[in-house]
């Protein structure tokens, strides 16, 4: 994994940070590391979520990037810093399997799908 992960600079990120909020709901997303990176001269930033996953199976690889895409929906609401969020930045860190899961580029219909289904948790919420 060191060699996927070189060229990157990870800080400890803070134990308590801000919700993410979806159509109402309030979501927690902590990020275990801020990822600070550098791109024709931006200072650029992510965030990693280490993940200790046991199922071997493609939906790994699925749960993987969604959990990438909530840390970039994260940062896009609540930015610690003055850099600018990057997908390739926002990552989750699969360490028993020595996976890297990048939030990935085409990533409108997996935020469409957080955020419908956020929508129904909002609507059956209210009802109660």
């Amino acid at each position: 994994m060191a060699n996927q992960l070189a060229g990157y600079q990870f800080v400890e990120a803070p134990h308590s940070q801000p919700k993410l909020v979806l159509s109402g709901v309030e979501i927690s997303v902590r990020t275990d590391l801020w990822v600070y990176g550098n791109s024709r001269g931006r200072e650029q930033v992510g965030g990693a979520i280490l993940r200790m996953t046991q199922d071997d199976g493609a939906r790994r690889d699925d749960m993987g990037r969604y959990v990438a895409t909530l840390v970039r929906m994260h940062l896009d609401q609540n930015n610690p810093t003055n850099r600018e969020p990057v997908n390739r930045l926002c990552m989750a860190i699969d360490v028993r399997h020595g996976q890297i899961f990048p939030a990935p580029n085409a990533s409108t219909r997996r935020m469409n799908d957080m955020e419908a289904a956020c929508r129904v948790i909002h609507a059956l919420w209210g009802q109660a």
